[in-house]
């Protein structure tokens, strides 16, 4: 009888400690972050926000890529972020230079290497060089599309 005690005992002791020592709770960040939120690696970059609630990027090895000087960034999709300034939006790509600088109201997501965006109430589209097209990526050019 007193094996089987003993045996509960330290079974008790086992799993009492284990859950307390492998326990995550929440998500926190590390001590050694200087930044309030880091997103997952997306193109070896990741978002990331300091206190003062600007957005960057940073690689994998930490150092910054596109200082933290924006309102709200998003994960890089065909090469290019859209990144917010005030109520405006624009573009940069994984090197942090500016295609297109924070002027349109909105910018939709690329697909198939062109992006809806609306501009003083009206819609149109831009590729992924930042440059007026069509729905199907023909440059426009005043108002025309090229052949």
């Amino acid at each position: 009888m007193k094996f089987i005690a003993k045996s509960i005992l330290c079974l008790f002791f086992l799993l009492f400690s284990a859950n307390h020592s492998f326990a995550q709770k929440g998500k926190s960040k590390p001590k050694s972050s200087k930044y309030e939120f880091q997103g997952p690696y997306c193109n070896g970059l990741a978002r990331v926000k300091t206190a003062e609630k600007k957005w960057g990027f940073i690689d994998t090895t930490g150092n910054v890529v596109v200082a933290p000087r924006y309102n709200e960034v998003t994960n890089f999709n065909d090469g290019l972020a859209r990144v917010r300034i005030g109520q405006r939006w624009g573009l940069i790509d994984t090197k942090g230079t500016v295609l297109r600088k924070p002027t349109f109201q909105s910018i939709g997501e690329f697909v198939n290497g062109v992006a809806p965006v609306l501009l003083e109430g009206k819609e149109y589209y831009i590729n992924t060089e930042g440059m007026r097209c069509d729905k199907n990526g023909k440059h426009v050019v005043n108002g025309e599309v090229e052949e």
